[in-house]
C-alpha cells in the first residue's frame, strides 16, 4: 500500500511527515532536524542550496538567496 506524506510549506519553516499505523511522524531532515528553513539559495559555483545551508549562505550571498 502507497504511504500518505503531509507537507506543510510554511514561509518561515517546513515540515514534512508520514502516516504510520494511523498516526503522523515527523521525517528528520538531513541536518537532524524536524525543520527546515523556508530558504532557496544558489551558490557562487550555480548548486542549488535547500534549507539551512541555503540559510547559512545568504548573510554572504543575499542576492541568490530567496526566503521570506
Amino acid at each position: 500500500m502507497a504511504k500518505i506524506i503531509g507537507i506543510d510549506l510554511g514561509t518561515t519553516n517546513s515540515v514534512v511527515s508520514v502516516m504510520e499505523g494511523g498516526e503522523p511522524k515527523i521525517i528528520i531532515n538531513e541536518e537532524g532536524n524536524r525543520l527546515t528553513p523556508s530558504v532557496v539559495g544558489f551558490g557562487k559555483g550555480g548548486e542549488i542550496l535547500v534549507g539551512q545551508v541555503a540559510k547559512r549562505q545568504a548573510v554572504l550571498n543575499p542576492e541568490n538567496t530567496v526566503f521570506s
